[in-house]
């Protein structure tokens, strides 16, 4: 059976340690604490890496697509304090070989959770810092859709700062079928239900959201009418995003990308420099050979380090520390890029 997880587990593992301790209170609430008997398999080769999962009690044995054993990893020793294999999709299988305890964690929001702490901008309490803590869930909800974790951390940030408050009551009509679409919509607080009307017939009930769903971006994306209604349940608080500011920082996000085989072409040319922007325990662990690292958190105080006529290729393991990286270095006026799709860094 699943358990709640305590953040002070978090203390052990890298790199979930270097996580604000607000971001690591939120990202346990997330988690969970799992357990295996010998002979299970934690994942095969070829699974998608959609949890982060670390080794807290017993062995597990990877090994290669075609059941070979490649390596050992056992609880308190150094590896095992470091994701298990958790390149996406898994490359290897992890089969534990005595009763296992694991602690399994969201993968993407821990990486949207590493970038917004390494980058310094915002933490998703602080966006209302004299609210309880449980406040702040929505957001985190909202940050674990696969949707919202390809956007851009820097347009993410922009929306949180850009949504405007709205006080609703019980049986108010938030968005009504076929009227333009105007605004996105986040339920902060309360329940609100979802109808569709046809002619001549009750309308149809559809759904029943609570806090952390959000609603109305059918139509702002179509740029069509509303196709259903939406009124709230009980009293509540929604954050809305203008039609505008929906369009320009979630569907039209924009990225400098190179394919890797580009990029690594213009290094191999001496014209562009790999910049690791991960962790430096990340970066010892494996990291593409020639790259230099400078950690997210510190690009701002290092940027005076590097040169200015050069091409930087940010690299990190998924894409979104290394998209706030290219931000970051285009606003003081680098000519930087992060891989496509995200590959992550390669092994020396």
């Amino acid at each position: 059976m699943d358990a709640a997880v305590d953040s002070a587990l978090f203390v052990n593992y890298i790199p979930l340690n270097a996580l604000r301790t607000e971001s690591q209170q939120n990202l346990a609430r997330k988690s969970t604490l799992a357990q295996a008997a010998p002979g299970e398999f934690l994942f095969r080769a070829g699974d998608e890496a959609t949890e982060a999962l670390f080794l807290v009690e017993g062995e597990v044995q990877l090994e290669d697509a075609e059941g070979n054993p490649l390596s050992v990893l056992r609880a308190g020793e150094p590896a095992s304090f470091h994701r298990i294999a958790h390149t996406s999709p898994r490359k290897v299988s992890a089969r534990c070989l005595k009763p296992t305890r694991f602690l399994a964690v969201d993968a993407g929001l821990l990486d949207v959770m590493l970038t917004w702490d390494q980058s310094g901008r915002f933490e998703v309490a602080e966006l209302n810092s004299e609210a309880p803590a449980d406040e702040s869930d929505w957001m985190t909800k909202l940050l674990q859709m696969r949707v919202f974790q390809s956007v851009p951390p820097s347009n993410l940030q922009a929306m949180f700062m850009r949504m405007q408050e709205q006080q609703v009551s019980p049986g108010q009509v938030v968005i009504r079928q076929g009227d333009p679409g105007d605004y996105f919509y986040v339920i902060m607080e309360g329940r609100c239900m979802v109808t569709r009307e046809t002619p001549n017939q009750k309308p149809v009930r559809l759904a029943e959201l609570d806090a952390g769903s959000c609603f109305g971006e059918e139509a702002l994306i179509a740029d069509c009418e509303r196709n259903a209604t939406v009124t709230m349940a009980t009293r509540g608080r929604l954050m809305r995003l203008s039609k505008e500011d929906f369009r320009s920082l979630l569907t039209d996000p924009l990225e400098r990308k190179l394919p890797f085989a580009q990029a690594r072409k213009l290094v191999a040319a001496g014209q562009a420099q790999w910049l690791d922007v991960r962790l430096p325990s990340e970066y010892q662990r494996s990291h593409a050979p020639g790259s230099i690292n400078i950690p997210l958190y510190m690009l701002r105080m290092k940027m005076s380090q590097l040169d200015p006529k050069k091409v930087y290729i940010a690299v990190c393991d998924t894409g979104r520390r290394s998209s706030v990286a290219v931000f970051l270095l285009g606003e003081k006026g680098f000519d930087a890029y992060t891989l496509d799709r995200g590959e992550p860094a390669k092994t020396a």
